[in-house]
């Protein structure tokens, strides 16, 4: 018999396991005639994802949260928990609730679920919900533009605006040193928009209905926003959130609810670099590598080969184009080759008329196959909490007309900053 000690309490059984047990999430366009409030789609999402679990708030020891833009708050966690009074919650059970606000970018969800994971393995928590929320499509171009600014402009003194121009300086060089071309890089949007025509949730899905891509032409088309850059190739922003509960193994088992297959975290990664790009590139080992190469270590040394679903950050194409490289989905420098096939693939496939059979292939570009940040949608930390989403229902069977078949694991990989912040995650099926 294994003996552990978590807490003060020493405990007998298999070793724990963080295992996600709810998984909701909700993107809307903003500037409706009733402006979304963080917390009111933090409850939604809370209360789907709880009652998904067969759980309840009574069951929660701990809120994970990461902040928002658009309602920034002190202690996001902490504001959240109290405005929906989950504290009191946590008094009349006698359990204190411990709260925790992580701020990596858009690293901060997979972030947070790797610190729910320690929070369950090492410290004996029982169950565990990571929220997040913003409003930045709700928020003027102009609003919007100024805080997304504030920071790299005072320091990174990076032109506005500053995010787009920051991730401009790392297109450049990756066209220059690789041969990465503009096309390649358009070619990222009309991928992830097949994706995400295929998804109802999707505001691609609803903008563009009845349209099966974003066209090549539409999006050279489209305005461009830096010199390598334009404005198709911008994260689509949104209002959203999103939740997800994680409970321990052996909490699952006592309460009858544990069930093979059900989704575990196997192995984390995370990393860092400077919060903007140099003026002058060179090649500085990216924070996404190393995360990669610490979720694979801890999942078992496993390697791309592994792996049957991609949720890799693609806030700009070019944040996809590095985590396909460092994923280890195509060698480094060989990215815009690896787009390009799959392109040419997706256009026969739709020229012959065989785009069902495009979709059972799953060699067939098995990334963000709800249409990531550029056509899914992108309410600023949220994002990476849909990849995860995504994951979770690839795993489970249930990604309806986007099945990955035989999905047995995925890998999240979300990006803060620019590509300031790396954090991996990689899910399995329980056995």
């Amino acid at each position: 018999m294994v003996f552990h000690t978590l807490a003060g309490k020493v405990v007998t059984g298999l070793p724990r396991q963080a295992v996600i047990v709810g998984a909701k999430g909700l993107v809307r366009r903003g500037r409706t005639s009733k402006p979304s409030s963080t917390t009111d789609m933090i409850r939604q999402v809370l209360t789907d994802a709880l009652e998904e679990s067969n759980l309840s708030t009574r069951d929660l020891e701990g809120l994970i949260a990461v902040p928002s833009l658009q309602e920034n708050h002190f202690m996001e966690a902490h504001y959240q928990a109290t405005s929906l009074d989950l504290f009191s919650t946590s008094i009349e059970e006698d359990r204190p609730l411990r709260c925790k606000t992580i701020d990596t970018g858009g690293a901060g969800p997979v972030s947070a679920v790797l610190e729910a994971q320690r929070m369950i393995q090492h410290e004996g928590l029982e169950c565990v919900a990571v929220v997040a929320a913003d409003c930045v499509g709700s928020m003027d171009s102009t609003s919007f533009l100024a805080k997304a600014d504030e920071i790299f402009l005072k320091h990174g003194k990076l032109p506005s605006p500053a995010i787009p121009n920051g991730y401009d300086r790392v297109t450049k060089y990756q066209m220059e040193t690789f041969g990465l071309t503009r096309d390649q890089l358009r070619m990222v949007v009309c991928l992830q928009s097949f994706h995400a025509g295929k998804h109802k949730d999707s505001l691609f899905y609803h903008k563009e209905k009845g349209k099966a891509y974003s066209s090549l032409l539409e999006v050279k088309e489209s305005p461009s926003v830096t010199p390598n850059i334009s404005l198709m190739e911008c994260a689509r922003r949104a209002d959203g959130a999103a939740c997800l509960i994680l409970s321990s193994n052996r909490y699952l088992k006592r309460r009858g609810l544990y069930e093979k297959g059900m989704v575990t975290v196997i192995g984390t990664g995370e990393s860092s670099g400077p919060l903007f790009p140099p003026e002058v590139m060179n090649e500085t080992p990216f924070s996404c590598e190393e995360a990669m190469v610490y979720a694979y270590e801890a999942a078992g040394n496993l390697t791309a080969d592994d792996i049957d679903f991609f949720g890799l950050y693609d806030c700009f194409p070019i944040c996809l184009v590095r985590a396909l490289e460092a994923s280890g989905l195509c060698s480094k420098g060989t990215a815009g080759d690896y787009i390009e096939s799959q392109y040419t693939r997706m256009m026969k496939a739709m020229g012959d008329g065989k785009e069902d059979q495009l979709l059972e292939d799953p060699d067939f570009f098995p990334v963000n196959t709800h249409g990531g940040l550029l056509c899914y949608g992108a309410p600023w930390e949220v994002p990476a909490m849909y990849h995860i989403i995504e994951a979770i229902h690839q795993l489970r069977g249930n990604a309806h007309g986007r099945q990955i078949e035989n999905c047995r694991r995925a890998l999240v990989y979300a990006n803060g900053g620019i590509f300031s912040a790396s954090a991996v995650a990689i899910f399995a099926k329980s056995l």
